[in-house]
C-alpha cells in the first residue's frame, strides 16, 4: 500500500510537471502610449532674426491675459533690443522683458484660427501658442500646437498634394510617429524638434492643400510601434531601387530591428526618381574627361608590365565593384576592362629564322649588298650580274665596265611607320565612384557619398555606355517617389506601403484627445494690472574649474543627446542645445565617444559634435 501511494505521488508531480512545462509564459503585453497630443516646434528656419512682423488670423492674449489682448486682424512687430523684446504698433511701444507668451484661443467653428509670420518662408498659417526669447542679438521662436495641425505643414512639404491619397497617408503616419518619438526623447528642453530638414520640413498650414488635410484626417492618431515605443519612420526622396538600413549611415543599429535592405522596384520605375546619368561611347567620345581619368589610372598598370609607349583604344567592359556592405549596391568602386596598344616592336613575338648567307664568288669579286637588299656580283670577266632592278643580265665580251649609278644611302629613305597591335589581354583599371566618378565627373545627387551606381548600354546609343546615379536622399526607410508609384501604378494603401518599407512595425492608433481652446471671454479680467514676467529659463550652472587632462567644449550641433554609457543603446541623460558649454575629461574611444561633464549633468557624447574651446 505504501509503495503504490508513492507511485502515486510521483505520477501526480510529472504530470504537473509537464502541464507547467506545455503551458506558455503569459506574452508581456507593453503599456500602451500616452499623448497629450501636443508638440513643441523651434522654428529655426527663421534664424534668430531681430525683428517678427505678426499678423494675427485669430484672438490671441499676452499670457492668457484678457486685458492684453490682439484681435483677428491686427498687426505688430516684435523686435530685440538691449535684451528685451520690444512690442510696436503704429504709435507705440512697449518692453515686454526677455520672453513672451502669445496664447491662441478659441475661434468659430471653421475659421481660420492662427497667426502669419512675415519673415517665414511661405505666407501661411501658423495655428499654435508663439514663445519668444531673445538670444543674442535676435528672437527665437517655439510654436506649440496639435500634432494633428502640425502634420498639414509638414505632409505637404515632404511631400505634394498632387501626390496620390494613399501616399500621403502614409507620408502623415511616418511623419506623426517622428514627431511623437522625437518629443518622448526631448528630455528637459523647450522643443521637441526643429522646422527644418534637421528633423522634418514645417512651413505652416496652406488650406488649399485638400488632399493633404484628408491624408492626415484619416489617419488621425496611427502611428508605427516596434516593442511598445514609437519607431523611428525615416523616410527619404529616392532610395535609387533599393533601401539602406539605419545603421549603415549613422550606426543606429536600434532602428535595423523593423527595417530591411531590399530591392525597391517601384522606386526605380518611377520616372520622377531623380537620378544623373552619363552616356559615352566605347572610345570616350562623350567625355573626354573620362578619357583622361582612364589614361592616368592606365599609367601605372602598364608601367608594372614593363611598357614604356602604349595608347587607350576603347572601353570592353564596365562594372560596380567593391560594395560597401554585404548585399549592398552601395558601390565604392567602377571597373573598366579597357583595350590598349603598344608598338609590335614592344610584343614578345619569336623573330623569324635568319637566311643562310650566300656564297662569296672565287673571281676577285666580293659580293656586295645593294641599297635595295639584292646581292650582285661583280662584273669582270662577263660574270652574271643582278642590276639595281633585280634583272639578271650577261655583260658584253672584252666590254669595258660601265660605272654604277649611285644609290641613296639607307638614312635618306623616309621611316617605315611603326604598327600598333592590341595586347591580346584587356587591361582592368578602377575609378573610385566618389572621388572619381562623383566629384569629377559632376554626378552627385547628396552632400554624402550614398548614391547607387549601376551602368547600362542604351538601346538608343548601340555600342554606348551609361553610367548612372540613383538615390537622392539617405535611402532609408520609406521612399516617397516608391510610395507615390506604389499607390498610382500598383493601388497599394497606406497600410501596404507602410509594411513595404517599415516591415518589422506595428500600426498602433493612439487616443489623442480634441484640441480645446478656452475663449477670451472666460479669461480672468487684468485689465490695467502690471503683467508679471515670464518665468526665465533656469540659468546652468557655472562649470567647474578644470581638472589635468580636461578642456573645455562647446556643442555645435543644433541639439546634443549626452548618454549614461558611450552607446547609442544607453538612456539619455540630458539634451544640450548648440553653444552649450561643457567640460571634455577624456580622449575619444575607438568609436569616437567622451566622457563629459557640466555643473549639473555627466555622461557620453560623440566628440564630432563639440569644437574645443
Amino acid at each position: 500500500m505504501k509503495h503504490r501511494f508513492i507511485a502515486l505521488i510521483l505520477i501526480l508531480t510529472l504530470l504537473t510537471l509537464s502541464a507547467t512545462a506545455e503551458t506558455p509564459a503569459p506574452a508581456t503585453t507593453p503599456a500602451p502610449l500616452k499623448d497629450d497630443g501636443r508638440l513643441a516646434v523651434w522654428l529655426k528656419s527663421l534664424d534668430a532674426p531681430a525683428a517678427l512682423h505678426l499678423t494675427f488670423e485669430g484672438v490671441y492674449t499676452l499670457e492668457s491675459s484678457a486685458g492684453f489682448r490682439f484681435e483677428r486682424g491686427a498687426q505688430v512687430a516684435l523686435t530685440a533690443a538691449s535684451g528685451d523684446i520690444w512690442l510696436k504698433t503704429d504709435a507705440l511701444a512697449l518692453n515686454l522683458g526677455p520672453a513672451l507668451t502669445l496664447t491662441r484661443h478659441a475661434a468659430p467653428e471653421g475659421a481660420p484660427n492662427g497667426l502669419y509670420i512675415a519673415e517665414s518662408e511661405k505666407p501661411n498659417l501658423y495655428p499654435g501658442d508663439l514663445s519668444l526669447t531673445v538670444v543674442g542679438d535676435g528672437l527665437r521662436a517655439v510654436l506649440t500646437l496639435p500634432v494633428e495641425e502640425y502634420l498639414p505643414g509638414v505632409v505637404a512639404y515632404e511631400m505634394s498634394d498632387s501626390f496620390p491619397l494613399e501616399a500621403l497617408k502614409a507620408q502623415a503616419v511616418a511623419a506623426r510617429t517622428y514627431a511623437l518619438g522625437r518629443k518622448q526623447a526631448a528630455g528637459r528642453r523647450d522643443y521637441d524638434l526643429v522646422d527644418t530638414t534637421a528633423d522634418q520640413v514645417y512651413k505652416g498650414t496652406d488650406p488649399d492643400y485638400e488632399n493633404v488635410a484628408l491624408a492626415v484626417l484619416e489617419t488621425r492618431g496611427i502611428v508605427g510601434t516596434y516593442r511598445g515605443s514609437y519607431a523611428t519612420c525615416y523616410y527619404t526622396a529616392s532610395n535609387g531601387g533599393q533601401t539602406a538600413l539605419a545603421s549603415q549611415l549613422w550606426g543606429k543599429s536600434d532602428a535595423d530591428a523593423y527595417l530591411a535592405m531590399t530591392d525597391d522596384p517601384y522606386d526605380l520605375e518611377n520616372p520622377s526618381s531623380l537620378q544623373t546619368d552619363l552616356t559615352f561611347t566605347a572610345t570616350c567620345e562623350g567625355s573626354q574627361k573620362l578619357r583622361r581619368m582612364l589614361t592616368d589610372a592606365l599609367k601605372d598598370v602598364m608601367a608594372k608590365q614593363g611598357y614604356d609607349e602604349w595608347r587607350l583604344d576603347s572601353i570592353q567592359s564596365i562594372e560596380p565593384v567593391n560594395p560597401r556592405f554585404e548585399g549592398s549596391k552601395l558601390y565604392d568602386g567602377l571597373a573598366f576592362d579597357l583595350t590598349v596598344m603598344v608598338p609590335e616592336s614592344a610584343l614578345a613575338t619569336p623573330s623569324p629564322s635568319p637566311s643562310p648567307t650566300p656564297k662569296a664568288s672565287p673571281v676577285q669579286g666580293e659580293v656586295a649588298r645593294s641599297a635595295g637588299g639584292v646581292d650582285s656580283v661583280s662584273p669582270v670577266q662577263g660574270e652574271v650580274a643582278r642590276s639595281a632592278g633585280g634583272v639578271d643580265s650577261a655583260s658584253p665580251a672584252q666590254q669595258a665596265p660601265t660605272a654604277t649609278p649611285a644609290l641613296p644611302a639607307p638614312a635618306d629613305l623616309p621611316p617605315v611607320p611603326e604598327r600598333w597591335m592590341p595586347l591580346d589581354a584587356p587591361q582592368r583599371v578602377t575609378l573610385g565612384v566618389f572621388d572619381d566618378i562623383k566629384d569629377g565627373l559632376s554626378m552627385g545627387l547628396n552632400g554624402a557619398d550614398c548614391e547607387l551606381i549601376s551602368v547600362e548600354r542604351p538601346e538608343d546609343a548601340p555600342g554606348s555606355f551609361r553610367i548612372v546615379m540613383r538615390r537622392y536622399g539617405h535611402g532609408v526607410g520609406m521612399s516617397q517617389r516608391g510610395a507615390e508609384q506604389m499607390a498610382a501604378q500598383h493601388g497599394k494603401t497606406f497600410r501596404e506601403i507602410l509594411k513595404f518599407y517599415y516591415p518589422g512595425m506595428t500600426l498602433t492608433t493612439l487616443d489623442l484627445p480634441e484640441t480645446c481652446l478656452t475663449a477670451v471671454d472666460d479669461l480672468p479680467a487684468a485689465v490695467a494690472q502690471s503683467r508679471p514676467r515670464p518665468t526665465p529659463t533656469p540659468t546652468p550652472k557655472p562649470l567647474p574649474a578644470l581638472k589635468s587632462g580636461e578642456h573645455y567644449a562647446e556643442v555645435i550641433a543644433s541639439s546634443l543627446n549626452v548618454r549614461q554609457q558611450p552607446t547609442t543603446q544607453s538612456p539619455v541623460v540630458d539634451i544640450l542645445d548648440q553653444g552649450r558649454k561643457l567640460i571634455v575629461s577624456t580622449k575619444p574611444d575607438a568609436d569616437g565617444w567622451v566622457a563629459v561633464h557640466t555643473g549639473d549633468i555627466e555622461g557620453y557624447v560623440k566628440e564630432e559634435y563639440l569644437k574645443k574651446n
